[in-house]
């Protein structure tokens, strides 16, 4: 029988682990802007990534770009601003989705619309260290399309060239959750008989 303290200091060692590990993921980053796409999705929370998403639609890398999680204080007319894009390639081009308000939320509104163009590969374009938890979410909510991670730096946008110290360890933990979740959500999906 492991005794109470064995385990803690096991968990906390896999815990640490795992967070070098997620460091090392997310400075490792980069960007495939070279492989084309059927759509673009960007997780809002940042100008840092609009700015990327509609570079990429200009650069036509993708057919059409869903903003997912748009406030809905954002009117269209406001987040094509945001964008800077021409009003004829926003109109023909770009979704806002107001419905998502967290990343569970983002995987849910991009797979609908996805599903509607008939989609079947995403450039992901959010922050770097947020990817790992988005690609989790996004692959559980559509395990067969093909997702290409397209990160983003925001610590440039830091006056102190850095993120603010919590930033880090609080993704990661948000990303350990998201893991368990999910693994917990599909051992039950696989029970009922519902899993994808």
């Amino acid at each position: 029988m492991v005794r109470p303290l064995r385990l803690l200091a096991l968990i906390a060692c896999l815990l640490a682990g795992g967070y070098l590990w997620f460091l090392g993921e997310v400075a490792s980053a980069e960007m495939t802007a070279e492989s084309p796409t059927d759509g673009i999705v960007v997780l809002t929370g940042g100008a840092l990534r609009l700015d990327e998403a509609a570079t990429l639609l200009t650069q036509g890398k993708a057919r059409r770009l869903l903003v997912s999680g748009v406030s809905e204080q954002n009117s269209a007319e406001t987040m094509r601003g945001r964008l800077g894009l021409d009003a004829a390639l926003f109109a023909c081009c770009v979704d806002l989705g107001y419905q998502a308000r967290d990343t569970i939320g983002n995987a849910g509104e991009t797979a609908e619309w996805a599903a509607h163009y008939g989609m079947t590969s995403l450039r992901v374009v959010t922050a770097a260290y947020h990817m790992p938890r988005s690609l989790a979410e996004l692959h559980f909510a559509m395990p067969a399309m093909r997702l290409v991670p397209h990160p983003v730096f925001p610590q440039k946008a830091f006056a102190g060239g850095a993120l603010p110290a919590v930033t880090m360890p609080l993704e990661y933990l948000k990303y350990i959750g998201a893991l368990v979740r999910l693994r917990i959500v599909g051992a039950q999906a696989a029970a009922a008989g519902t899993a994808p």
